[in-house]
């Protein structure tokens, strides 16, 4: 079997090579390197089928991406760094990376926060405004931030899965809303047992309640869809209406 007839014989590796994030170049020369051993740019051009005028810039995102180990000399040789070291290079690069848009999406939005809060009363929902949630991440993300502006008390009402979920994302909101003197309350039909860390932070009252809902302070997040709902059929609603706050309250009971 001729080199071009190997390359070809492999398409499905190839494309999982870019999948990882390499381009088609890249993926054909990483693939080259590592059936065929050591190569001059040269030669790795004519046996990966890459356009010479591109080889070394090819090689050099590679050795950026850490695929591709440098052998200087006379003629400068190129070999492929194995995969499962490659691959852990590329996990802590797309790691810094991430976390580097995190931190551009943080600054951004302090940014925008400050810019917008001028114009945010003139906008602000009207009050006993009904709003809707479409999705797991936005309805949590809501929690979230329902939690993390409580003054007073937090109630959250929920099946012992959902309940333990709710925990399991907001803990940390949780925690300090706590500290900051919130009263934090879940009812829902969970053991103590069961409840685990939970109850270090939050009142148990284990009470089967037909409807899912979140209360704080004068905002109200009540679930409209079934607690089987995939997480992306997931559907909420949000108001701030002391009132209807008050009367989901005394609907609770204590």
């Amino acid at each position: 079997m001729t080199y071009g007839e190997r390359m070809a014989a492999n398409p499905d590796t190839i494309g999982a090579l870019q999948r990882l994030g390499l381009n088609q170049y890249e993926s054909k020369a990483y693939y080259a390197l590592s059936i065929f051993g050591d190569h001059t740019a040269g030669r790795l051009s004519e046996r990966a089928d890459l356009p010479r005028p591109r080889v070394y810039d090819v090689l050099e995102r590679l050795q950026d991406k850490g695929f591709v180990l440098i052998q200087k000399g006379r003629p400068v040789k190129y070999s492929a760094i194995p995969l499962s070291e490659a691959v852990q290079t590329l996990k802590k690069l797309k790691q810094s990376e991430l976390a580097g848009e995190l931190t551009r999406i943080d600054e951004l939005s302090g940014t925008l926060h400050n810019k917008l809060r001028a114009t945010a009363a003139a906008n602000a929902p009207t009050a006993d405004a009904v709003w809707t949630l479409h999705g797991r991440e936005a309805i949590y993300s809501k929690i979230g931030a329902m939690i993390s502006h409580a003054k007073t008390h937090v109630t959250i009402v929920s099946t012992p899965e959902g309940a333990l979920s709710k925990w399991n994302a907001h803990s940390k909101e949780l925690s300090k809303a706590k500290t900051r003197g919130v009263e934090i309350k879940f009812v829902t039909p969970l053991s103590n047992d069961a409840a685990g860390e939970l109850t270090k932070i939050a009142s148990l009252h284990t009470k089967e309640m037909p409807t899912r809902m979140v209360l704080s302070d004068d905002q109200a997040l009540v679930f409209l869809s079934d607690n089987k709902s995939k997480p992306e059929d997931e559907i909420g609603v949000w108001l701030k209406s002391p009132h209807i706050v008050e009367t989901f309250k005394q609907a609770i009971g204590k």
